[in-house]
């Protein structure tokens, strides 16, 4: 009987530790597979990562550096208030420079005596717990600024007094097992103050789709600035105004002198300049929102609860979702990977990722039957395994290479992105931000064909 020869399989492995940066470079010290590489198969076997700097909320700057702003609602001394919304936008920019230029830092924002009423896009948030954590401070900071008396002269509602040692809460974030928010706020709050979501993403990420029902200025679409009537509840976004779109520069007109087009384009760039893409956007307050102002002013203890009375607000988009930005992990190497394409956004990319999975959240929210005592639970920045000895390994062919004696490993992360003129979201992959306490570890099978 003639002997059958059966080839060996063979198989190698390459384990990986970093911390504090994503990427290593490995060499080895004899070459790694004994035949040129495109008789092996390669994937993941585990992947193993401590993240603490990838934050669920997109940073922004200038105009757009909050993720959350509480403004407050200017009186007619500060800011003359127009009767009506401008039909167009070139009305309200005639409007803005009318009874004295007010840019919205200048109008709206609040820095006195220390106080910045705001959570930043900057900070690194890591789940949901922690930015309800956030916007508990910020309520907090809200109801001391009110309740030390600080919330006259400049506002809106002047004439709200408030008694020694009060302890009122004006503002309250809560959220709902279906992950919207709701905003509690007294009358005297929303007649001092407007809600601000600078980022057209965030305002998807806290409103949720634009609804018929919104008062939403035609020609900027703009949803920044919430306000809440005092005395009806209805909520608005036309309340305070600002030119959203820039100007494309005009080009030369058939006969025209250098002069005139040079008149032409400075008009343009001034008005540029005063809307929300410019160096200092300019706004405008459409009509007082305080209406019934008898007896407003009224402490309960003085025989009156006009200013304590509260007006809830359901905010339209679950946020367990609906701000998180980051989709997947990736981990990229160096190796010669054979054509494995992914489809992105129906559009097909070679790539050199060779192991992917969704980020890992696991957002819990519980409550007793009538929806209340809500407690949160959300993962903790711990090591967090993605792949382990259970799950199935993706493998990957690889092209002609003699021999592999040096291996760079590299880590990724798939964001959402979104265009802020077409409101459209797409997807982007960055390197993975680490801090010096970061840390992971990856581990390569190699497999021969054979």
């Amino acid at each position: 009987m003639a002997s059958t020869h059966k080839k060996q399989s063979e198989s190698k492995y390459v384990s990986c530790f970093a911390d504090s940066r994503p990427d290593v470079d490995i060499t080895f010290r004899d070459v790694l597979l004994s035949r040129p590489t495109d008789h092996y198969l390669v994937g993941v076997d585990n992947f193993s990562m401590t993240n603490t700097s990838l934050s669920m909320i997109e940073p922004q700057t200038g105009h757009y550096d909050a993720l959350i702003r509480i403004v407050r609602n200017p009186n007619d001394t500060v800011k003359p208030r127009l009767l009506a919304v401008p039909a167009t936008a070139d009305l309200l920019d005639a409007e803005l420079t009318q009874g004295g230029e007010a840019t919205l830092p200048d109008l709206l924002y609040i820095s006195d005596n220390g106080y910045d009423l705001s959570i930043k896009s900057t900070e690194v948030i890591l789940s949901m717990q922690q930015l309800m954590h956030r916007l508990g401070d910020l309520a907090a900071d809200v109801n001391e600024y009110m309740n030390t008396g600080r919330a006259a002269n400049t506002f809106e509602f002047d004439g709200y007094q408030h008694q020694a040692g009060e302890d009122t809460e004006h503002l309250k974030f809560s959220i709902a097992t279906d992950g919207r928010i709701t905003v509690r706020g007294t009358r005297a709050f929303w007649s001092c103050f407007s809600i601000e979501v600078p980022a057209v993403r965030n305002q998807f990420g806290f409103y949720g789709r634009v609804q018929q029902t919104d008062a939403v200025v035609p020609y900027t679409r703009m949803r920044r600035f919430m306000s809440v009537h005092p005395d009806y509840g209805d909520v608005s976004y036309n309340k305070i105004l600002v030119n959203r779109f820039a100007k494309p520069i005009p080009k030369r007109n058939v006969g025209e002198t250098d002069i005139q087009l040079e008149a032409r384009r400075l008009a343009v760039r001034q008005y540029n300049s005063r809307t929300l893409a410019g160096q200092r956007p300019l706004c405008v307050v459409v009509r007082s929102t305080v209406v019934g102002a008898g007896n407003f002013n009224r402490h309960p203890q003085a025989g009156g609860v006009e200013a304590h009375f509260i007006h809830e607000v359901k905010l339209g988009a679950s946020v367990f979702s609906s701000l998180e930005r980051r989709i997947a992990l990736e981990v990229g190497c160096s190796l010669p990977i054979k054509n494995s394409p992914m489809v992105d956004h129906q559009r097909e990319t070679p790539d050199f990722v060779i192991g992917r999975w969704i980020w890992r959240t696991d957002p819990r929210i519980e409550s007793n039957e009538y929806g209340g005592s809500r407690r949160y639970q959300s993962n903790m920045p711990a090591c967090t395994e993605y792949h382990g000895s259970q799950d199935r390994i993706t493998y990957h062919e690889l092209q002609a290479q003699s021999k592999i004696q040096t291996l760079r490993i590299k880590l990724f992360a798939r964001l959402r992105t979104f265009d802020e003129v077409t409101e459209q979201w797409g997807m982007r992959v960055i390197e993975l931000t680490t801090a010096n306490t970061d840390w992971w570890h990856a581990r390569l099978h190699f497999m021969s064909k054979d």
